[in-house]
């Protein structure tokens, strides 16, 4: 791989430990993916900082590299951590809560200015600008509806790629493909919950084949933010080339594409009756919900009887939060995670969601049953909703 003379003086040493262990990964990861050479970025966004997802040997990772004087040089954003809240009368052991705060203040203290799943509410991005990523719902943000161009990280390399302000030159930073495969054809979501649910089946039917999708144009921005989450849910890609919307699309040629059609009747499976579902957590904000939707599910959100509505958002709202009113049994989490939170260790039997990504991840990672349904109708269906 060619390097640059100050990259030959990270690798080496000269610019100090840190610089080097990043500058000798983000080598090794690019020569195996076929990379000629590195470059710089303008934003970093780490992944895998939930203690229930890397446990202590992350936590000792993370420290030790704090320890030897890791900064990061470029601005830095981080996914949310795990969920320390309460339910009901239980809470979480305070010896894992001391755990993963030192996993955040450890990040903080290396630049991290923000944990959430949505970096691009923090700092959006630049048409043309490159990052490095590890947030696959970011990851397809950025490059389908704002042009920058991210590979899909692991948590790991992004932390390396802030350390020395460079990743791997791939396939992602090299722009749109000039032709597809498939153009899917989805039929208009009325809610941002059949959106989700749209690019779900979108990337279980594709692969990791980047798609031309038609019907999403015009529409608002969290229902393109929830496509794009749950297509990065079943799918590797770390593109979707929204036609209408994705800067450059019309570059993109589709002549020969296979043709994919997705209508009500396909994602109505998705949707199920919550049943046997005793201790629920009615959960609206995977991704992070933005200030816009806070503020329009608050005016809708009431007293919950029975379980608890939880809403999640990126840290950057807690000046609005600290302020805002609200009613019995309605939660805001800030810079939290309730997907990659042992849910089942709180006592939380099933979550309500109206999340197409939530739903495939909660069973598998937050050890609960999960249901999906619209986000008017999860609102509607609360107890206590008046």
């Amino acid at each position: 791989m060619y390097l640059t003379r100050e990259e030959e003086r990270m690798l080496s040493g000269e610019l100090g430990e840190p610089a080097a262990k990043a500058i000798e990964l983000l080598v090794r990861v690019g020569e195996a993916l076929g990379a000629e050479r590195l470059i710089e970025i303008a934003h970093a966004h780490v992944s895998g900082v939930s203690y229930f997802n890397v446990g202590e040997p992350g936590l000792e990772f993370i420290e030790d590299m704090l320890r030897a004087g890791a900064r990061f040089a470029v601005f830095a954003t981080a996914n949310p951590y795990a969920a320390l809240a309460t339910y009901g009368s239980r809470s979480f052991d305070e010896s894992l809560n001391a755990k993963q705060m030192r996993i955040v203040e450890a990040l903080r203290s290396m630049g991290v200015s923000s944990f959430t799943c949505a970096p691009y509410y923090v700092r959006t991005p630049r048409a043309g600008e490159h990052l490095a990523w590890a947030e696959s719902s970011a990851v397809l943000y950025a490059n389908s509806l704002l042009g920058a161009m991210t590979n899909r990280e692991p948590g790991l390399v992004a932390l390396m790629a802030g350390i020395s302000g460079r990743t791997y030159f791939g396939e992602a930073h090299r722009g749109l493909p000039k032709e597809v495969k498939y153009v899917v054809e989805v039929e208009r979501p009325g809610d941002p919950s059949e959106a989700g649910a749209y690019g779900l089946l979108a990337g279980e039917l594709l692969g990791g084949s980047v798609p031309l999708v038609r019907g999403l144009e015009s529409l608002p921005e969290g229902f393109l933010k929830e496509f794009l989450a749950a297509f990065a849910t079943s799918s590797p890609s770390h593109l979707a080339v929204l036609d209408g919307v994705t800067p450059g699309y019309r570059g993109v040629s589709a002549e020969g594409a296979e043709r994919v059609s997705l209508g009500r009747s396909e994602i109505s499976r998705l949707y199920s009756e919550a049943r046997d579902c005793s201790s629920p957590i009615y959960l609206i904000g995977c991704p992070h919900l933005s200030l816009e939707e806070l503020e329009s599910v608050l005016r809708e959100a009431r007293r919950v009887e029975r379980g608890e509505l939880w809403l999640t958002v990126g840290e950057q709202h807690g000046r609005y939060l600290a302020e805002a009113r609200l009613a019995e049994g309605v939660k805001i989490l800030t810079g939290a995670c309730a997907v990659t939170t042992r849910l089942d260790l709180l006592g939380v039997d099933c979550v309500i969601t109206d999340s197409a990504k939530a739903l495939a991840y909660l069973p598998k990672l937050a050890g609960v049953r999960a249901f999906l349904v619209r986000r008017r109708d999860l609102l509607r269906m609360v107890p206590g909703h008046d």
